[in-house]
């Protein structure tokens, strides 16, 4: 996984197309140095050729055939890189050992004759032929002009070359993603614990005062500025919260206290309750979103210990039955699967009684509720589904929302804080949450990224 990882880099793709740039510059260069150097080579002996010919050219103006004769013999004895020809006016070979085409002037290639060395056979020698003055030719070519040998050596050198450049260009390019993909990582990870609920952590700088320590720095600079927005709303709500529920508790006090005296008259005394009713659920609307921020603040996490979301569900279950059957409902536990994970045993309760009433108080009498756990993706599910009208699917994106609430819920008593505090406490201990089509009915479920072992505490 992480060897596919690495080589999926941004960084080790660069390395990649800069090694592919340098292997075709270092392929055009070797060529371009091997024609230079086999030109030169070539052009060199070709010279050292035209001066043994003409050497041999003036030995024969000056002793004639017969010396000539002589010189290529003594020359053909030693060793030397030339191999000779003379032939007379008919063609036929007077000395050496090379025969030249018929009427041939100036360069040509020859068959050079094999010899009886073992390991040795004919080749193709580019040899010059100069025409003497009795119809005969001369003919000089250096063997060396054929051989392999110092060519080979240098596509050998390059081949080398070429595998030490691609060799090193891949270890370095590994080295840089193996860097990268570190450092990718830790800015990764601390963009989860953010998106997590800590909103203390931040990206880690290197000091290398790179363009990554920029972007680093850039992104924590962002995120302070949204801790304090966040940190501000949150006071500013907490606070309003906060402050309003002293005064509406008293206000509630002082009408329970005039409903009593007023219990002789009963249009009067229905006027407190519903206004004592009516202020009851706005403390309960703000003890909600003072709730919720308490959560979001993540300080209960401190708090976890193992818990079997199963058991807390069967437990809520248990005692949510006399309510459902009261209202003609049916509500079953379908909990066999153990869902163990660190939590908070209260909060997670609070979940998932808010899931349960959720269904109890948007359906119909005669709807059947079931809670139910499941392993799903590695880890555990937890559902709770109902047969009852459902949601359309574009509301059933904006449900965990705060204070919203369907069109069909409004005539109900409620809020619309509770599948937001599920939310809340789904997101503090790190579950995915959705609402899903049941076909009919609604399926509201929490997922755990996966277990943590088998609780000790249920």
């Amino acid at each position: 996984m992480l060897r596919t990882r690495l080589f999926r880099t941004s960084s080790f793709r660069l390395a990649a197309i800069y090694l592919g740039l340098f292997t075709l510059s270092v392929l055009f260069l070797g060529a371009v140095v091997y024609l230079v150097v086999h030109s030169q080579i070539s052009a060199e002996i070709d010279q050292d050729v035209e001066g043994e010919s003409a050497a041999l050219l003036k030995e024969y103006s000056a002793h004639g055939e017969s010396g000539l004769k002589a010189t290529i013999a003594g020359r053909a004895g030693v060793v030397n890189s030339f191999a000779y020809g003379l032939v007379d006016a008919s063609g036929k070979l007077t000395a050496g050992e090379l025969v030249p085409p018929p009427g041939a002037v100036g360069w040509v290639t020859l068959r050079e004759p094999e010899n009886d060395e073992p390991g040795e056979s004919a080749v193709d020698v580019r040899a010059r032929v100069a025409r003497l003055d009795d119809g005969g030719a001369l003919v000089v070519a250096d063997e060396w002009r054929s051989a392999p040998g110092p060519m080979r050596a240098l596509l050998s050198a390059f081949a080398w070359a070429l595998a030490a450049t691609l060799a090193l260009g891949a270890i370095g390019g590994v080295l840089l993603s193996s860097q990268a993909l570190k450092r990718i990582e830790a800015m990764r990870s601390a963009a989860q614990a953010i998106v997590a609920g800590d909103w203390r952590r931040r990206i880690p700088e290197t000091g290398g005062d790179d363009e990554l320590d920029h972007l680093a720095r850039t992104f924590n600079l962002m995120f302070d500025r949204i801790e304090s927005l966040l940190e501000a709303h949150k006071a500013v709500g907490a606070a309003v919260a906060h402050d309003l529920r002293r005064p509406l508790t008293r206000m509630a006090q002082r009408l329970e206290t005039q409903l009593a005296r007023e219990s002789a008259r009963p249009d009067t005394a229905a006027a407190l309750e519903a206004a004592i009713a009516d202020i009851h659920a706005v403390l309960a609307t703000f003890n909600a979103i003072l709730r919720i921020g308490q959560i979001e603040s993540g300080a209960r996490r401190a708090g976890f210990r193992p818990v079997d979301l199963a058991a807390t569900a069967r437990e809520v279950v248990e005692a949510f039955q006399p309510a459902a059957e009261e209202e003609g409902k049916t509500l079953t536990a379908a909990l066999d699967e153990a869902l163990p994970l660190a939590g908070d045993r209260e909060l997670l309760t609070q979940m998932v009684a808010n899931l349960v009433d959720n269904a109890l108080r948007h359906t119909p009498a005669g709807t059947h509720i079931v809670v139910a756990s499941a392993r799903h993706g590695g880890g555990g599910r937890l559902a709770v589904a109902d047969d009852g009208p459902g949601a359309p699917e574009a509301e059933r994106r904006r449900i965990f929302e705060r204070f919203y609430r369907l069109d069909a819920a409004r005539s109900t008593p409620g809020d619309g804080l509770g599948l937001s505090l599920v939310a809340a406490i789904a997101e503090l201990h790190g579950m995915a949450y959705a609402a899903e089509d049941n076909a009919p009915g609604l399926r509201m479920v929490v997922e755990l990224p996966k277990p943590a072992g088998p609780p000790s505490a249920a």
